[in-house]
């Protein structure tokens, strides 16, 4: 199962990105981490993929649909969210705590900006970081394929 991570959009489906995007191959699933909400469908329409998991972030002012949801992949309990109800910015502790009292395998979120992979106890946590306003360097997006055994991450770069 391929799955194509995206976060902090903020409004930039550039052809240039999706077009990078697709080099990678078809997709299964899109998950948008929020900023901007409505992206999603925008990058999904564009990539042909049917599957569409997104959370608003904290500048999706206008959508009311819940900041976190829990998708089953491949029997694994993933997690979705921005990440600011959290306060990913100061450190992940409330994110981990919540994540272990949820079981989560998997965690998405967005948020810092900065790309991210990185297992605490036995639970990946994965920020694609920003397609468009990277704190460091270039926009980035995440490709996670999940097998019955393993995930393989992958934080890819895009051309600003």
């Amino acid at each position: 199962m391929k799955v194509l991570v995206i976060s902090d959009s903020h409004g930039a489906v550039f052809e240039s990105h999706i077009n990078e995007i697709k080099t990678h191959g078809d997709y299964d699933i899109l998950i948008h981490c929020g900023d901007k909400y409505n992206d999603a469908q925008k990058f999904a329409d564009k990539l042909n993929i049917n599957t569409v998991y997104q959370v608003p972030g904290n500048c999706d002012y206008n959508i009311i649909e819940k900041g976190i949801i829990f998708k089953e992949i491949m029997g694994r309990n993933v997690l979705i969210t921005h990440g600011h109800i959290h306060n990913v910015k100061y450190n992940l502790d409330a994110l981990k705590k919540f994540a272990e009292e949820n079981n989560a395998d998997v965690v998405l979120f967005g948020h810092t900006h900065d790309q991210l992979t990185e297992y605490m106890d036995k639970t990946l946590f994965f920020n694609p970081g920003s397609t468009i306003f990277p704190r460091k360097g270039n926009g980035s997006y995440g490709i996670l394929e999940f097998t019955d055994n393993d995930i393989k991450c992958s934080v890819m770069t895009l051309e600003n």
